[in-house]
């Protein structure tokens, strides 16, 4: 997912004051709260993950 994509989506919600979470994953229910981003260099394993590599993106934090 590109930036742009993501804006869009959040845009087009409704409560524009609702909280950001990120799900934790390992736990059903239990989500991480995002506080910010940061920018990071990635190169990707797959379409799920990424590891440290040149290609620029950013971590939701």
């Amino acid at each position: 997912m590109k930036v742009r994509e993501l804006l869009q989506l959040l845009q087009a919600l409704p409560d524009q004051d609702a909280t950001v979470v990120i799900g934790e994953g390992a736990k059903p229910e239990t989500w991480l709260i995002v506080s910010g981003v940061a920018e990071c260099q990635i190169a990707r394993v797959n379409e799920d993950q990424a590891i440290a590599g040149c290609e620029p993106a950013i971590e939701i934090v």
